[in-house]
């Protein structure tokens, strides 16, 4: 009875702030909700640029904080705060506002950014330098004391250590990480003028994915025709349920449950889920699939030295 995928935006959105609604009630605080902000067929095609992204990211942001600043929705935004829409910088805040054409698309629902909304003056090679150390070290956060809730989008890997601050200032107040695909972000810690691996240890491994939606797409070789096999599915999550592992039928819109598990697995053991799932005669398939290694999973999913502080990523 577990829940799949819906077929609509609008129906994603809404099971997204209903899952968000619940975790902050039951004390979460650090929250992620992840999804394609387009059809999949959509985000394959070359002429998609990064700004048609932003731009379908933020339009669903805006519907998603429209469902959380609903009375009662979430109890830090009494006493008339707002939800703070958070970008990066103060640049891609003046560019997004002027593309709304208001700082406050939404009653108690305005843009902000982790800088803050004004920028210091200082001249391009002071900002060369800025920009150097706040690859590894993060910039400073600027605190909104109008906001009741935070939800970041747009945030890449060098804003992490921001953001961590930004929760240190303010404890209290839910951050939501809005398809910031922190999985891809993970990757790049602790590369040369990127943040260190603590990162991930320290502070991304409290954050609680609340609704999360990851398609995945593969192939396997075959020994008879068509030889090439392509297939395709999707790691899904709807907090409160349990985290399945879904294999696409191949029309779109209906999957087959492969697993459902408490615990979050690694990509590399749910591809691999997948690959058995195909039930393939093929003797070589099958033997593809007993020799698939024996490393399925990243550093940041190993934990083989136990350094995070919590495991809450994974539940």
């Amino acid at each position: 009875d577990a829940s799949l995928p819906p077929d609509s935006f609008l129906e994603l959105i809404e099971h997204a702030a209903e899952s968000t609604r619940l975790a902050i009630s039951e004390g979460s605080l650090l929250l992620e909700v992840e999804f394609p902000p387009l059809p999949v067929s959509q985000l394959d095609e070359p002429g998609l640029s990064a700004y048609d992204v932003l731009s379908a990211n933020l339009r669903l942001c805006i519907e998603y904080c429209k469902k959380l600043s609903r009375p009662g929705a979430v109890p830090s935004l009494e006493g008339g705060k707002a939800i703070a829409i958070t970008l990066p910088d103060v640049e891609e805040l003046r560019r997004t506002v002027e593309y709304m054409g208001d700082a406050e698309p939404w009653p108690n629902v305005r843009l902000n950014s982790l800088g803050g909304d004004t920028a210091p003056d200082r001249n391009p090679l002071e900002g060369l330098w800025s920009n150097v150390f706040k690859q590894s070290g993060g910039g400073d956060a600027v605190v909104a004391e109008w906001a009741g809730m935070y939800v970041l989008l747009g945030a890449s890997c060098q804003e992490l250590p921001t953001i961590k601050k930004l929760h240190e200032l303010q404890p209290d107040k839910p951050i939501v990480c809005f398809n910031l695909k922190l999985d891809t972000l993970r990757g790049d810690l602790g590369l040369p003028a990127f943040p260190p691996k603590a990162i991930h240890h320290e502070f991304l491994s409290k954050v609680k994915p609340v609704y999360y939606m990851r398609p995945r797409s593969y192939s396997l070789s075959l020994t008879r025709p068509p030889f090439l096999m392509s297939y395709s599915g999707v790691l899904f999550r709807r907090y409160p349920e349990q985290w399945q592992s879904l294999l696409d039928r191949g029309t779109g819109k209906k999957y087959r449950q492969v697993k459902i598990q408490e615990v979050r697995p690694p990509l590399g053991t749910f591809k691999a889920e997948l690959t058995e799932a195909l039930r393939l005669g093929d003797e070589a398939a099958e033997s593809a699939i007993s020799q698939a290694g024996f490393k399925q999973s990243t550093w940041w999913e190993d934990n083989d030295q136990s350094l995070d502080v919590s495991f809450d990523w994974r539940r």
